[in-house]
């Protein structure tokens, strides 16, 4: 009786630590948990003519989800100054011509051609491509008297989930001329 319960129980322990075999530490694979991979996508392409110098020209940018934004502006003619700014405020013709405009981002320089501007991580909302085609001013030695045509191209960069939901991310509107005021 002695010999079938030691048998008993050697069944018992050997029945409970079989399904324990596979929690070794050393055949256990390894738990990874992937981050997904950010999504680019262009979003905005759109091109005009007939932008004379010394204008501004604001385009309203609604931006639907929470992503980085690459900008990029291209012009007809390698002399041109073209000036390009990124912000989240609709600045009049005197915050802009004072340079009192709240700009996100600023490109006051006549290279590169064309200019490719970046932003960090924006919120959904409404952002401000601004341009502005610099006046001859032959004492500074800028500008230029050329009409140009521009186009414009926005790339949106956002993580995996926002990109999952399909919600249309940016909505681009027509280019607006800021005038002067009237005196």
């Amino acid at each position: 009786m002695r010999l079938a319960f030691r048998v008993a129980t050697l069944a018992l322990v050997a029945g409970l630590a079989l399904p324990l075999a596979g929690c070794d530490e050393k055949a256990a694979p390894p738990l990874t948990i992937e981050t997904p991979a950010p999504v680019r996508g262009i979003i905005v392409t759109t091109a005009f003519g007939g932008f004379q110098s010394d204008v501004w020209i604001a385009i309203p940018v609604v931006v639907g989800g929470r992503g980085k934004l690459d900008i990029t502006i291209d012009w007809t003619s390698a002399d041109t100054w073209m000036y390009v700014y990124f912000g989240d405020t609709a600045c009049d013709f005197v915050q802009l011509s004072e340079g009192n405009c709240p700009f996100l981002i600023t490109s006051e320089t006549k290279d590169p051609k064309p200019r490719v501007l970046f932003t960090d991580f924006v919120e959904p909302g409404t952002y401000y491509v601004t341009l502005y085609n610099v006046p001859r001013n032959l004492k500074l030695g800028i500008g230029s008297d050329n009409t140009e045509a521009v186009s414009v191209q926005i790339g949106l960069t956002i993580g995996f989930l926002e990109a999952a939901r399909g919600e249309a991310p940016v909505k681009l509107g027509q280019p607006i001329v800021i005038h002067p005021p009237h005196l």
